[in-house]
């Protein structure tokens, strides 16, 4: 069980979008990025559904593997921030620690909105 348990503004240094690197990987092709961004805010929206049901559930397996795949695509398209959280939560998936991965959820859920915020301004 965790003795401290890291605080959303842990998590505030990494940038929410970084556009810039989101642009480098769809070779600068600004209409393509906008079709990866849309499928990546409809992806997040069904996981974080998927998650609050198998957190019910304490299916370990499951949240390690979805947070995890969370973590890969969030930092490949540049969510920074969403991906440092969802490494975070896969460690605590690991370790079935239930208190660490709910705190987590909560300020995962937060940088979610933060990053819906963002993206809407693109």
């Amino acid at each position: 069980m965790s003795s401290t348990l890291p605080q959303s503004d842990d998590f505030m240094s990494a940038p929410v979008f970084e556009i810039e690197k989101a642009l480098k990987r769809v070779h600068q092709k600004k209409d393509l990025l906008a079709r990866v961004i849309d499928i990546y805010v409809n992806s997040l929206s069904e996981r974080v559904d998927t998650i609050k049901n198998e957190l019910v559930n304490e299916n370990w397996e499951a949240l390690g593997t979805l947070v995890h795949s969370i973590k890969g695509s969030s930092w490949t398209i540049g969510a920074q921030q969403l991906g440092d959280i969802a490494f975070a939560m896969e460690k605590a998936a690991a370790d079935k620690d239930m208190t660490l991965f709910h705190h987590l959820f909560q300020i995962f859920q937060a940088s979610v909105q933060r990053f819906f915020e963002v993206e809407k301004k693109l």
